[in-house]
């Protein structure tokens, strides 16, 4: 016996089989009148028949549902919990109650971020007939379809990738040090061996020092898809705690030709998730940071190196600097307030060549080196992805290392990745793209946790974890 869906009950209602079709839904109310949701929509209102009614439908509660025709009806709807409700004129719909299925005292539904499925849909309230049944979306439904178009995402992007040649890992989730961005903090937790001995590990807020370690054995081409983690407030419209992570490496020093890649990868989730009208055509504009604070702050990065210049210049067109301000709070401060509201009007763009000091594990730049070589793309105006030309110069990285312990002498360090940037890494270019973010961006979700399976929220009661 064949499974359908209540849309695909609705849609072939007038087309007779000899097999039984068979859904199950559950059962809701609605201005008096009785319907049936289930994750592809909502029909409603259907009648009950009367005559046949051995039973009346409990509003929450979930039943077996069997098409057939007047001709055809069952002589178990006479049963005690069966009825027979009208599909339209000829059609009928056996109703059978899931004994086993709670239904009758619904709690409290406690996920937030996910639709109550057994809520009474939100029906356009203009002209809803209230005698002929209809098929409706649901905030189910819809999620359901957003969760699809995800995971078609997905795959699009793992074949992408293989078919480009890239070997897929699977990076690990307990590690040594969950990453070195001076902006982002890690879970942390511990193994304990069997002498009770606890090694202290993290999450990773990306799986750069795990990957880079293969790129130090000589591949060529190496990607992930996997799951990041970032604590500390990282709960907003933008921002899970928990999301997937698009992760590639590949040996080269071509920068321009990693944003060209990045270009491509983006027009392949959009075209997957059923967006890719929204986006530019041809090669989406690039503008240097340097371009950007002369443009739109007439603010010279590299003749502002000292921070208290910086800070008395930028305080003349921020007024929300303020005198403990570091470099980097100045800077991050200017560019919210002035660069981001122009990158807002670009549907897609690349800002690249960051200072130094803000350069991560980016490789100087050649020509200039108070920048190095990393971009970030903007879509709709959120950035989705941090790409390098990689640093493999282990003593450039020493430097860097001792300036972010001195900061954050919290942070982790992995000796392993210590280990293999002394040994020598390939000269290579990467990428980390936020995915989950991407496709809330190109399917105008509210947020990235409307097309999250599990969003992080939803995991504790409502209005307990603070949203940002």
């Amino acid at each position: 016996m064949t499974r359908y869906s209540l849309r695909e009950i609705f849609e072939l209602r007038s087309v007779q089989s000899c097999r039984p079709r068979v859904a199950f839904g559950r059962c809701f109310v609605q201005d008096s009148l009785f319907g049936f949701s289930d994750g592809s929509g909502a029909i409603w209102p259907v009648s009950l028949l009367p005559s046949a009614a051995a039973a009346q439908p409990v509003a929450g509660r979930i039943y077996r549902l069997e098409m057939s025709t007047k001709t055809e009806q069952r002589s178990s709807s006479s049963q005690t919990n069966s009825f027979v409700v009208e599909l339209q004129t000829s059609t009928l719909l056996l109703v059978e109650s899931l004994v086993w299925v709670a239904g009758e005292d619904v709690a409290r539904w406690t996920l937030p971020f996910i639709p109550d499925p057994a809520h009474a849909p939100d029906f356009p309230s203009a002209e809803v007939s209230r005698t002929q049944t209809q098929y409706f979306q649901t905030r189910t439904s819809e999620r359901l379809s957003r969760l699809r178009a995800r995971s078609c995402a997905i795959e699009r992007t793992r074949l992408l990738f293989l078919a480009d040649g890239y070997l897929e890992l699977d990076p690990p989730t307990l590690v040594p040090s969950g990453g070195l961005e001076r902006y982002l903090n890690s879970f942390v937790t511990h193994y304990t061996d069997h002498r009770g001995q606890q090694w202290p590990l993290q999450l990773p807020t990306s799986p750069e020092l795990a990957l880079k370690k293969i790129m130090c054995e000589g591949s060529e081409r190496i990607f992930s898809l996997d799951h990041a983690y970032r604590n500390n407030g990282e709960l907003s419209a933008h921002h899970d705690p928990e999301f997937l992570m698009l992760e590639w490496y590949r040996q080269g020093e071509d920068f321009d030709d990693l944003l060209s890649e990045t270009q491509r990868v983006v027009e392949c989730v959009a075209q997957a998730v059923g967006s890719v009208d929204a986006l530019p055509q041809g090669c989406w504009p690039r503008f240097t940071i340097e371009s950007l604070f002369l443009k739109l702050v007439n603010l010279d990065l590299k003749a502002l190196a000292d921070t208290d210049e910086f800070r008395n210049r930028a305080a003349e067109k921020c007024i929300s600097i303020a005198a403990t301000d570091t470099w980097d709070d100045v800077f991050c401060k200017v560019f919210m307030e002035f660069v981001e509201p122009f990158l807002k009007t670009q549907q897609a763009c690349f800002v690249t060549h960051y200072p130094k000091r803000m350069g991560a594990l980016a490789a100087t730049s050649a020509t200039q080196p108070f920048y190095v070589d990393r971009f970030e793309l903007y879509v709709f105006g959120a950035e989705i992805c941090n790409g390098y030309k990689e640093l493999v110069d282990s003593k450039d990285y020493h430097a860097r290392l001792l300036g972010l312990q001195q900061e954050r002498p919290e942070i982790f360090l992995d000796p392993q990745f210590d280990t293999c940037l002394t040994r020598g890494i390939y000269p290579c270019i990467g990428n980390a793209l936020g995915l989950d973010r991407l496709i809330a961006l190109l399917m105008n979700a509210a947020s990235i946790q409307g097309v999250l399976p599990w969003p992080f929220a939803s995991r504790f009661l409502p209005d307990t974890v603070a949203l940002e």
